[in-house]
């Protein structure tokens, strides 16, 4: 008799050893094979299991539901044989603040070839308003709604605290293979072709890690048991959940910079931002998609890059790639387009770190500009 395991089990990497081992049982009339090339194993008496503690506070706790953390069934389904399903998706909890972000990926998504025939699925929390969730129904995205799973090493309130919630991606059991793109990333070439690179394919951040914002993976209900059965004892390097991720994932597959690059610049000399200016005003482009660090877009006046007001934030700024952003903006349909609207606080953020660069003399001078993004009359509500 012969089981096909999760390819999970292979892809999926830890320190501890339990981690990597099938637990196989051997017949009496021969020895289990674990072949890597078809995924089978023969001659055993059941499929095998991904070890991980499941008696552990915070397994307990995710598993069974207990307090309204999850119920690890609340998004698994099974797939029909012979049926390969894939889906891009996305997460947005604990705030709106990237709702704008998540429909602009919606619209490069289709307008770029990458969705086809492929679901959009987008996980979110009860932080997102109704008109919002239609917003993005109406972008294209199927919504499904998670109960967030908290990071016991974030302060209370931090930007990290329940960002391990991406770990519900392993739960969508339906799907073969998942793309998960971040909502703060601008797609300008299709990526159909990420659908035939295995888990955990990603791009290089620093060192030996991977950055999060893209990755290819394989949903498995065992690897999502394995994830939150370690959250107390594997400890992220960033705190949160990409270095996490590259601790359990320790082998992973690189993928070109282009498919996610980063909108920043290090110890950036003029040549290399002449650089950056013509990646970003390539036609056709170059990049397949550009990653936004430091403040958004849709954060900032649509009159240029709000990088430039805070001087931390210099490394982030570049108008051409702020300008990319919102000619991509005007693509999307009029009637979504008021997702990405400024409040009244927002407005009062933006100025008052204006006033600051001013005072701060910030040679580049974009705190003198005339402000005339129509945004910041027609203000939405809070």
């Amino acid at each position: 008799m012969s089981y096909r395991t999760d390819r999970s089990h292979i892809t999926f990497f830890k320190a501890n050893i339990a981690l990597l081992e099938p637990q196989i049982s051997r017949p009496t009339n021969g020895v289990a094979r674990f072949d890597l090339h078809s995924y089978e194993t023969t001659n055993v008496t059941g499929p095998p299991q991904l070890a991980f503690n499941a008696n552990s506070s915070w397994a307990v706790s995710l598993l069974s539901g207990v307090n309204g953390e999850s119920n690890i069934s609340s998004l698994a389904s099974v797939t029909s044989p012979g049926q390969r399903r894939e889906a891009f998706a996305t997460i947005i909890h604990s705030s709106e603040k990237y709702v704008c972000g998540a429909v602009m990926l919606a619209h490069c998504l289709r307008s770029t070839g990458s969705a086809g025939d492929r679901d959009l699925v987008l996980l979110h929390d009860d932080s997102i308003s109704s008109p919002k969730l239609q917003a993005l129904a109406a972008a294209g995205w199927t919504l499904r709604r998670i109960e967030r799973i908290h990071n016991p090493r974030a302060r209370p309130g931090a930007y990290n605290e329940y960002n391990f919630s991406k770990f519900r991606l392993w739960q969508l059991t339906e799907y073969d293979k998942i793309v998960f793109i971040d909502t703060d990333i601008l797609i300008l070439r299709s990526l159909d072709h990420l659908f035939r690179l295995p888990q955990i394919s990603a791009v290089h951040d620093s060192g030996v890690l991977f950055n999060s914002g893209v990755m290819v993976i394989e949903p498995s209900n065992c690897t999502f048991g394995a994830l939150v059965a370690h959250v107390e004892d594997t400890v992220s390097y960033n705190g949160g959940d990409q270095g996490f991720l590259n601790e359990m994932f320790a082998w992973w597959h690189r993928l070109p910079k282009r498919l996610n690059f980063f909108k920043m610049a290090w110890h950036s000399t003029a040549e290399k931002r002449e650089r950056l200016d013509r990646l970003f005003a390539a036609d056709p482009p170059e990049l397949h998609g550009i990653h936004y660090f430091g403040f958004k877009p849709w954060t900032c006046y649509r009159d240029y890059d709000c990088n430039w007001d805070a001087e931390f934030m210099h490394k982030y700024a570049n108008d051409e790639g702020h300008r990319l952003w919102w000619r991509r903006y005007d693509e999307i349909e009029e009637g979504l387009r008021w997702v990405c609207g400024l409040t009244a606080e927002h407005v009062y953020i933006l100025e008052a770190r204006r006033k600051r660069a001013e005072k701060m003399g910030f040679s580049d001078g974009h705190w003198k500009m005339n402000i005339t993004d129509n945004r910041k009359q027609n203000l939405i509500a809070e």
